[in-house]
């Protein structure tokens, strides 16, 4: 990547996350960010004083479009469905990954930065906030009783954000060698029609 391409700051952001994804993130260093970039260290440096910074900023580009997507969600539970603005939620980050495959990488952070407090601290932040908003509107569509509603929130909550989670991890394994997609979406859709009072 050109530095001068992209903003600084964020060229330096995402050189990490593509040293995170090629080598895992105990052998990303300033110094091999600086040399994929062309630049000095010092100059690494000037816009992350500390290598933690740089992974505090890989975790907010990770979790860059959380919010845009729950409110955009919300809108869809109101215009279409409940049911399909759960489709829609995870739909958008599966598009989202399979566009930018790097960005798995990131996909289990909680384990990733264990033992480093602010960035494991961080990182489950982000997963808990995703956790909360799937559901929400869970809750919507059994308000709606478009699913079940003696169903476990939390527990349709962890298997729908588990089955995507560990489809990313299958995708990465067998080196992102079929649609993400697709498979997500027909593992979701089918976990939800099983669970649901009305097929959409």
């Amino acid at each position: 990547m050109d530095f001068n391409s992209v903003p600084k700051r964020e060229s330096i952001v995402l050189n990490a996350i593509d040293l995170i994804h090629e080598f895992g993130i105990h052998l990303v260093s300033t110094k091999e960010i600086a040399k994929r970039l062309g630049i000095s260290e010092s100059t690494v440096f000037k816009y992350f004083p500390k290598k933690n910074h740089i992974f505090l900023a890989v975790l907010e580009q990770f979790s860059l479009y959380d919010q845009d997507i729950f409110r955009t969600s919300l809108e869809k539970a109101k215009q279409l469905s409940p049911k399909k603005a759960i489709l829609f939620y995870i739909d958008s980050y599966a598009a989202y990954y399979e566009n930018y495959p790097q960005i798995t990488a990131l996909i289990q952070a909680c384990e990733l930065f264990k033992g480093i407090l602010e960035l494991e601290t961080k990182a489950k932040e982000i997963s808990l906030k995703r956790l909360e908003h799937i559901q929400e509107l869970i809750r919507i569509a059994q308000g709606a009783e478009g699913i079940k509603q003696d169903i476990c929130t939390e527990i349709l909550a962890d298997m729908i954000y588990s089955v995507f989670i560990g489809l990313c991890l299958t995708w990465r394994t067998k080196e992102f060698k079929f649609s993400l997609r697709s498979e997500t979406m027909q593992a979701i859709q089918l976990l939800l029609d099983a669970l649901s009072n009305e097929k959409e």
